[in-house]
This record gives structure tokens, C-alpha cells and sequence, in this order.
């Protein structure tokens, strides 16, 4: 099982259209997908337009038991390949900015309770840098970072980067940095190109 963080420290960058855009490819291509909806907005839930649930991911958070995880998850309308582990605004109460260690592993503990083989985990963080985005690189195998190419952009993308290495080296020495996603690049802006060429 693959388990991707998708993360950018600046909100409006795309980052949801990316983990979308990634689980319509694993789709396309077989792949059996879990989307876990950590954003406080829901929007990859909206998106992906699951069933009800009796439990979302911030009752995983409080209780990383497996019948609580799998209470969680539903299947996409996208089909049988994707499902969702659905948001809810109530998981922005577990964002506190230091959770500690214990914490930060509640999510690898459910996920790794998984009962169903997904070949592809996507997790989609929120644009900050408390609890949630830190969990979901503690549980992940890799971290895929999203941008576009403005200051303010390319600046969050930079302090993510050195969140995924601030985490590494303290709690998960399996993750590495996949790449960078260089998202809604307008040809004819002049600072764009100079952060494409230049950052």
C-alpha cells in the first residue's frame, strides 16, 4: 500500500483538484484507492460524493479503533475503485498546533487497521501546519507538494518542505519528498515565469 500526504502551507493552490486528479488516474488505471479527507472543508468529500456514514475521520482521530475507521469509509460515486474516508469541520478541534507524539500517530494506528487492500492511499491535508497535516505525514510513505508559482505560494511550499523533514527525522524515517506540483501556471505572468525559473 502506497500512503501519499498531499500538502501545501497556503490554501487556494489546488491541492484537493491534485488528490482528485490523482485518484481519477489510480481509477483509470485499477488502482483500489482510499481518499482521506483530512481538510476541515471536506471539499475532496464533496467531491467524491460518498454514501453516509455513521462516523468520519474526526471520530477516527478521537478513536483509532477499527470499527470506528471502518464506520468512516464509503464508497465514491466516482465507483468501486475510489472510496472516501469522509470529512467533517469537526476534525479542525484536532488541529492543535503541538498534539505531541502519541497523537500524531493516531491516524497510522487506523490506517494501519485497514481491513481492505487499498493499493493507494491519498491523503489530503489541510494548509496548516497543526496536528492534521502532521499526522498524515507521520502515517505516510510519501509527501507530494502542491503549489503554484507565486511568492506567498512558493513560500508555503518551502516551509512544507521543511515540515516533511522536520518530521522525518523525528518520527517517521520512511518518508520521503516525492515532488512538487507546480499548479495553475499562467504562461503570460511575468512572476510566474520568475518563480518557475527561479524558485
Amino acid at each position: 500500500m502506497h500512503t501519499v500526504a498531499v500538502l501545501s502551507l497556503k490554501g487556494g493552490v489546488g491541492k484537493t483538484s491534485v488528490v482528485l486528479g490523482l485518484a481519477s488516474a489510480a481509477l483509470a488505471r485499477g488502482m483500489r484507492t482510499l481518499v482521506v479527507d483530512l481538510d476541515p472543508q471536506c471539499n475532496a468529500t464533496a467531491a467524491l460524493d460518498p454514501g453516509a456514514t455513521s462516523s468520519t475521520v474526526a471520530d477516527v482521530l478521537g478513536s483509532p479503533r477499527r470499527s470506528v475507521l471502518e464506520a468512516a469509509i464509503a464508497k465514491s460515486a466516482w465507483g468501486d475503485g475510489v472510496n472516501v474516508l469522509v470529512g467533517a469541520e469537526e476534525a479542525e478541534a484536532f488541529n492543535d498546533p503541538d498534539p505531541g507524539s502519541r497523537r500524531l500517530n493516531r491516524l497510522a494506528n487506523a490506517l494501519a487497521e485497514l481491513h481492505e487492500p487499498y493499493e493507494l492511499v491519498l491523503l489530503d491535508c489541510p494548509p496548516s501546519l497543526g496536528r492534521l497535516t502532521r499526522s498524515a505525514l507521520v502515517a505516510a510513505g510519501g509527501a507530494l507538494l502542491v503549489t503554484e508559482p507565486s511568492l506567498f505560494a512558493v513560500s508555503g511550499v518551502q516551509r512544507a518542505a521543511e515540515a516533511v523533514e522536520a518530521e522525518r527525522a523525528e518520527h517517521n524515517t520512511q518518508l520521503r519528498t516525492l515532488g512538487v506540483v507546480v499548479n495553475r501556471v499562467k504562461p503570460r505572468s511575468k512572476e510566474h515565469d520568475f518563480r518557475v525559473e527561479h524558485e
